[in-house]
């Protein structure tokens, strides 16, 4: 079978970090039906770079720096959800109080960390932003692993075409309104709290699948941890995962009666471990995803690698075969 190869360079990785997050298309040749394509997308060995790519077209659509944005907006039904950037090991504290400049003690609440299942637009109670509420947020750390501190926001009102965000200081003070734009075509709408400004990262939701990047896990459910992965956090895509499955068998079985994932991290991280004996990770070539898009379209993946050709982590290595 042909194989196709896409690589982000070193080049284009560089020039994504000094030149913020815009999108960037890759020649690609046109794909036939049932051609394997071999993808190779490099995160960076520190982890510093995301990745939105189209199983569809076989590109990267855009990158960006972790440091690039912080939180994201997307509407749900009753009102607003609010996404962190966890590979930053970002993390929130819904105070429910309507003054949004209380005095606050970090030191005696509880943080909350996003679930990395993600969240159901339609589920007011997942990360939903109440008008009017106040809500801390851990900055997390920086690529030093240096706090970055913490910031209150707040809902101040949903306008036809865009969110107004209060933003202020850990003590309630230096505050900013900030209006989030609301773009056609895309889910979810981000912004630097740092810079506090507006920043859409994400490219429009059809144009992609599937996002590469650093990502906090819970394992065992509880235990907050950072690890690379691929998540989909898209209502349009669905995952299957299976193990010991056959490659050419799985192109045309019947995939109706398949319990199919919404979780965002229904890929993940574990197709991949650390050997602790030999410090290198290895691959579990025996799982086979199945993915599913809104549109119909099917695909199949198998992870590969997770290292270059000079033995540096955080190249991420896959097969895609579109059904």
């Amino acid at each position: 079978m042909k194989r196709q190869l896409l690589t982000l360079s070193t080049a284009a990785l560089v020039f994504a970090l000094f030149n913020g997050c815009i999108e960037k298309e890759l020649p690609i040749p046109q794909r036939l039906p049932n051609e394997i394509n071999l993808v190779e997308a490099n995160v960076g060995v520190d982890y510093e770079t995301q990745l939105f790519y189209s199983l569809q077209s076989n590109q990267i659509e855009s990158s960006c720096a972790q440091r690039d944005w912080c939180v994201a907006l997307r509407a749900a039904s009753g009102g607003t959800q609010l996404m962190v950037n966890s590979g930053r090991a970002m993390k929130t504290h819904r105070t429910g109080s309507s003054a949004l400049n209380a005095a606050i003690d970090l030191d005696s609440i509880e943080w909350e960390v996003m679930d990395p299942a993600g969240a159901n637009a339609d589920d007011p109670q997942i990360n939903h932003l109440a008008l009017n509420q106040l809500t801390l947020v851990d900055l997390g750390l920086d690529k030093n692993n240096e706090p970055l501190g913490t910031v209150r926001i707040g809902l101040l009102a949903i306008e036809a075409e865009h969110w107004l965000l209060h933003v202020a200081d850990n003590e309630g003070n230096n505050v900013d309104t900030l209006a989030v734009p609301m773009l056609d075509g895309c889910e979810w709408h981000q912004v630097s709290l740092i810079d506090r400004t507006p920043r859409q990262i994400e490219p429009p939701s059809q144009s992609w699948e599937i996002c590469i990047t650093q990502y906090m896990e819970l394992l065992d459910g509880e235990i907050p941890y950072l690890v690379v992965g691929i998540l989909t956090p898209t209502d349009r895509v669905r995952v299957f995962e299976t193990s010991g499955a056959d490659w050419d068998e799985w192109k045309i079985n019947n995939w109706d009666g398949l319990e199919f994932s919404s979780d965002w991290n229904a890929i993940g991280f574990d197709w991949k471990t650390f050997n602790l004996g030999t410090s290198s990770y290895t691959i579990d070539l025996d799982k086979l995803y199945c993915i599913q898009t809104a549109e119909g379209r099917e695909f199949m993946m198998r992870m590969l690698d997770f290292y270059d050709a000079n033995g540096n982590t955080g190249n991420v290595t896959f097969e895609v075969l579109e059904r």
